[in-house]
């Protein structure tokens, strides 16, 4: 990559925060994440896990150049630096990126490519010479059907791959996210228990969090970091700038989610009305006699009480306040105390199987 400051570099947040496993880095389209990050670790012989998320995006990836047309994230690498990193097919959902000599690939590969798709095929495989596992695009583009337990397979990957490595004296293994801004909500967001603190983020404006007891950071690159180019202001972004689209594309916001019902609400006037279990939470949703609702963590006494944990009480929690919840949700009667808990009562059938 040409030396701008218009572009993130990865090795930037691996010096500021060196203690952290787990990056988790969004942006605006063409912020240079992916581009920093494999580059970095080719430069310092860092052996890692390129990350895809299903087995014909690994295809796709490891076809090689068709008709001019060449797929292999390490292609502007080589155009930038004079590199000659190539990628192979190795079996359904799992390839590599070889430096080549003379034509040959030489030696062990610079990158794995993986699919999650193929992760529980591979859990006997050994790729504990990986320090970093990169998972690219972890935030699905609209329209894209995921699993819901993509987050657990993500870490149950992390796992196999890590093995004993700090019984043998070695860090702990890295986990890189990238992703445009297309949806602060999904099942890697949701494992790690990070949305709220990406929409406090977002919404403070500043660039990074660094959770020190999690060992987690979250950095929102937006254009005060990197501002745009002048030499892109024009076409499409004159054009489009102003629109939602432009507020993801260009400014790296979260502009499909809805946050107006992420409030702090007094409580005076309101009851206890149903306490929900969820994972290692408690949440509570207060009711006043007007049909108005506020959910918070604030601890009370409640009517009703149901563990979302447990299948049954999933699918009764459901049928006996759930669809009220939302309808009361669309006529905005519904406050939140985070953004999290109005995701799981509006978007409830995502996070819930509720068939017979």
């Amino acid at each position: 990559m040409p030396t701008t400051t218009n572009y993130y570099h990865f090795e930037d947040d691996l010096q500021k925060y060196p203690e952290a496993w787990c990056y988790v880095v969004y942006s605006k389209r063409g912020a240079g994440k992916t581009y920093s990050a494999l580059l970095h670790a080719y430069k310092t012989n860092t052996p890692i896990i390129y990350m895809k998320r299903t087995n014909e995006d690994v295809a796709f990836i490891c076809r090689g150049d068709v008709d001019g047309l060449d797929t292999s994230p390490y292609v502007p690498i080589n155009r930038d630096h004079g590199t000659d990193i190539y990628a192979r097919n190795i079996d359904k959902g799992v390839g590599g990126f070889w430096h080549y000599e003379d034509g040959e690939p030489e030696g062990l590969p610079v990158a794995y490519c993986l699919s999650l798709n193929a992760v529980k095929r591979v859990k006997g495989f050994d790729a504990s010479r990986c320090d970093w596992i990169v998972f690219d695009e972890f935030i699905p583009q609209l329209g894209e059907r995921i699993s819901r337990t993509e987050g657990e397979q993500l870490l149950d990957l992390y796992m196999t791959v890590s093995r004993d490595r700090q019984k043998r004296d070695r860090p702990p293994l890295k986990l890189v996210l990238f992703a445009n801004a297309e949806e602060i909500s999904t099942p890697v967001t949701n494992t790690l228990e990070i949305v709220d603190t990406m929409a406090d983020l977002s919404a403070s404006g500043n660039t990074h969090y660094y959770d020190e007891e999690r060992g987690i950071l979250i950095h929102h690159i937006n254009s005060s970091e990197y501002p745009i180019d002048e030499r892109e202001r024009d076409g499409i972004y004159n054009a489009m700038i102003n629109t939602a689209w432009g507020a993801k594309s260009f400014e790296g916001e979260f502009s499909h989610n809805d946050f107006t019902n992420v409030v702090k609400c007094s409580l005076k006037g309101y009851h206890g009305y149903i306490k929900l279990h969820y994972k290692t939470h408690d949440y509570y949703i207060y009711a006043d006699n007007n049909g108005k609702y506020y959910m918070c963590k604030s601890p009370t006494r409640c009517l009703f009480e149901y563990d979302l944990n447990r299948e049954n009480e999933q699918k009764a929690f459901y049928i006996q306040h759930g669809v009220d919840l939302r309808r009361a949700c669309i006529e905005e009667r519904v406050k939140f105390q985070r953004y999290s808990m109005y995701d799981l009562i509006i978007n409830y059938t995502q996070f819930f199987k509720l068939g017979r």
